[in-house]
């Protein structure tokens, strides 16, 4: 079984629309079933993903998950709805450097958080063979909107991160400890900076609707 998660409303829609899914699942967040599939609506945050994903990795068969959102360029050649495969995650807003830790490492020793390779592939397949510009690199998550250019900078030079949004990294991390392979697709609405908020309303539907068709052809 494949399990989907998205944190936004509008995101989980288009990817209920996309695979057919009816059925609704008992769950403290809306949770839907297509053929083979699971579709969860996590709710914003990194406590909201990461408790969504550790209920459905833990109550059912899933072999296989995607976390699909949107973000923020941090790099300058990123475009509003051009698709980023994240090879991997940090949360940036951790920070146990009083400890001897680097900035973004968790207790656990881990400070990024990989992607599974074999499934950032069929994304990347199935990206371009619908023609979307496509690419890969790191992603940073926090719990806080960026909207100050100045402090994305700051981010993307810290952990030379691609793009910042606020679900995926913690989203890897129950994955890994779940053991079980995770990728975290992203489409760019906005540069995280002035302006984040306007841009971000203005391409998260079709945003949502791009992640669901790539979604739907990495998948079946």
């Amino acid at each position: 079984m494949t399990a989907l998660f998205a944190a936004e409303p509008e995101e989980a829609e288009a990817l209920r629309r996309a695979f057919g899914a009816g059925e609704s699942l008992p769950a403290p967040f809306p949770l839907a079933r297509a053929p083979g599939v699971l579709l969860a609506e996590t709710g914003v945050g990194k406590a909201a993903a990461s408790s969504a994903v550790a209920y459905v990795l833990a109550r059912y068969p899933v072999r296989r998950a995607f976390f699909l959102g949107v973000a923020g360029a941090l790099d300058p050649s990123l475009r509003a709805l051009d698709l980023l495969l994240a090879e991997d995650a940090v949360q940036w807003d951790v920070d146990l450097t009083p400890f001897g830790r680097a900035p973004g490492e968790t207790a656990f020793g881990a400070r990024f958080f990989p992607s599974d390779p074999g499934l950032l592939l069929r994304v990347e397949e199935a990206a371009r063979a619908l023609g979307y510009p496509v690419r890969r690199g790191r992603v940073a998550t926090g719990d806080r909107f960026l909207a100050e250019r100045e402090e994305a900078l700051r981010l993307r030079e810290r952990f030379g991160a691609s793009a910042v949004e606020m679900e995926g990294a913690a989203a890897l991390f129950v994955a890994w400890r779940f053991g079980v392979p995770m990728a975290l697709v992203r489409v760019v609405t906005d540069g995280a900076g002035e302006g984040a908020a306007k841009d971000f309303a203005r391409f998260l539907r079709l945003a949502s609707e791009r992640l669901s068709r790539v979604a739907l052809r990495a998948v079946y």
